[in-house]
Order: structure tokens, then sequence, then C-alpha cells
């Protein structure tokens, strides 16, 4: 079988979605959920300017490891500790069983790129 990739990553992001209610809510924890926003601001705020990460150091630097208080902590907590609970358990039900996987892979994932 022969892998497909894609660079359209919102594709991959939001594969099988209509499997979800647009009409369902869920209530979630104000301080949490700013934590997350906060999270993808940063991201955002560090590459949006090219001039912040003009070499593979500056962006070792800025996702650091889940031990450093930096991008990559900031990104585990958000899914890990803080999206968690806000996923209601049907739907992480499905993410668990591979419902929301894409039969694409990432552009990254390509050795032969």
């Amino acid at each position: 079988m022969t892998r497909e990739f894609t660079e359209n990553l919102e594709e991959i992001a939001t594969f099988d979605f209509e499997k979800i209610d647009p009409d369902e809510k869920v209530e979630v924890n104000l301080k949490d959920l700013m934590y997350v926003f906060f999270t993808l601001q940063e991201y955002q705020r560090f590459f949006h300017q090219p001039l912040h990460y003009q070499n593979m150091k500056d962006i070792e630097r800025f996702l650091g490891s889940v031990n450093e208080p930096a991008g990559f902590k900031l990104l585990y907590t958000s899914i890990h500790e803080k999206m968690g609970d806000m996923i209601p358990k049907h739907i992480d039900e499905k993410y668990r069983d591979g419902d929301f996987d894409s039969p694409k892979s990432p552009f990254y994932y390509d050795e032969n790129r």
C-alpha cells in the first residue's frame, strides 16, 4: 500500500468532522480554555515572524522539552491536561478508535521529500 502525503494540514486536522454534531455544545473551565488559547497564541506569535526562527537552534529553544517551561510543555499540557476534560466521552472514544485518523499523512512524514 502506497502512503499518500498532503500539504493540506487542515484536511488532516478536520478529517471526518461530519461525525460531530454541529449543534452539540460543551461547557468548559474558563481558566483551562484560556490556557489553551494563550498557548496557541504563543505559537502564532513565534511562527508568524520568520525572524524569530532564523535557524534550527531558535526552534529548539522555543520548543524546549516537556520538562521545561517552553513551547512543547505548553502544547503538551494544553492537549493532555486541559483539553482532555473538554472533549465529550463519545467523541473521545471515536478519537481513540481512530475514527478521525486521516488516510493521508502530513508531508513532513514523507522521507523522500
